[in-house]
């Protein structure tokens, strides 16, 4: 019977390692609980930051691509294809912000009008089926402030113009920065052999991100054009706004696919009073974000950059509660960069497999 009983040096070393998990665990809450503080309340520094080191991404991806254009067997110089690529991304960067803050506007006050029409709509519905309109669904129409929604959607995106010259700012610091990159891992390992292996993690890092936001930018550039297209086509009003808005919800999987699908299909049945170009917006969307998102985006970038509809769902709240509407659509590319470096270390990769789609990641 005394066999079964651990001795008193086993029971310390027990309730020693007990603690000590307790201890880790109440700082990491800690950790957490404060970094979401921090990030809520300086948000109007981190936003910048984040947006700015998105832009950084962009123009890399889009200079690295510009010097393999050869003209007489010659490409660009390095500096002047970065030059060129950041002009051109914070050029075409503002110009999209502004028009979609300037629209959202107009968006905003037409609202009214559309919301008036959406429930005349909703009356002829029942009264062609012979059944008797639902007070709780002339209800749910009427507690939908659109105009409130796009007033909001127009002065956040102003907050964000506002402080352009802040993300200029960062970018400029950041494309410093990465110049000595080299040099700095360089001086922090001398050994040979460990700065090898650190330096091809961070490459692996680095490739894996700008090939998740080069597809995901030319899919969602591609989804925007062609969405546009459909619209122009029947006549819908603020065509260019909606394409540009689902151009920035495409880069949400699944949930802003759906958005950018039904928003501009309910202006369609609103706006017109046939059914077809109803049908030409619904189908005609859906149909391209069937092709580009469910069937070449995954041949291009693969199932391993791809993080669970559920996580999405997450991450949409949390930055939602933490960043706002920015925060909404940041949290996705944010997610799956972390996703991305969390994959590249044996320590971390359990917690890019929960976040995953399907449990399959990058293995080192």
């Amino acid at each position: 019977m005394s066999d079964l009983i651990p001795p008193p040096s086993s029971l310390g070393r027990r309730r020693e390692l007990l603690d000590r998990k307790l201890l880790n665990g109440v700082l990491w809450t800690a950790v957490v609980v404060t970094s979401l503080v921090v990030l809520r309340e300086g948000k109007d520094l981190f936003i910048p930051l984040i947006i700015a080191l998105v832009a950084v991404y962009l123009i890399t991806v889009l200079s690295r691509m510009a010097q393999r254009i050869k003209i007489n067997g010659y490409s660009l110089p390095s500096a002047v294809t970065m030059i060129l690529s950041f002009a051109f991304i914070f050029g075409v960067g503002y110009a999209l912000f502004k028009l979609v803050a300037e629209n959202a506007l107009l968006v905003a006050e037409a609202a009214p009008g559309y919301q008036v029409r959406l429930i005349q709509l909703q009356r002829d519905l029942f009264a062609s089926l012979g059944l008797e309109e639902p007070m709780e669904a002339t209800q749910i129409i009427r507690s939908i402030d659109l105009q409130s929604a796009f007033t909001t959607v127009a002065s956040t995106l102003a907050g964000v113009l506002g402080r352009v010259s802040l993300v200029l700012l960062y970018s400029l610091f950041i494309l410093i920065e990465l110049r000595f990159l080299d040099a700095k891992v360089t001086a922090l390992i001398p050994d040979d052999t460990r700065r090898g292996t650190v330096m091809s993690v961070l490459k692996r890092i680095d490739a894996d991100i700008h090939k998740y936001l080069g597809v995901k930018t030319v899919i969602s550039l591609l989804t925007a054009i062609l969405s546009y297209a459909v619209m122009r086509f029947v006549g819908l009003d603020f065509a260019e706004f909606w394409a540009v808005l689902v151009f920035i919800l495409n880069f949400i999987p699944t949930f802003g696919s759906i958005a950018a699908t039904i928003f501009p299909t309910i202006l369609a049945a609103v706006q017109f009073t046939s059914l077809a170009p109803f049908l030409i917006v619904g189908l005609g969307i859906t149909a391209i974000q069937q092709l580009l998102g469910s069937i070449i985006e995954p041949n291009l970038m693969g199932e391993t950059l791809n993080i669970s509809p559920l996580v999405v769902f997450g991450s949409l709240i949390l930055w939602g509660y933490i960043w706002g509407i920015v925060g909404m659509f940041l949290c996705v590319p944010i997610t799956v960069i972390i996703v991305i470096v969390m994959s590249n270390f044996e320590s971390t990769r359990w917690v890019s497999i929960l976040l995953s789609k399907t449990g399959h990641v990058r293995s080192e």
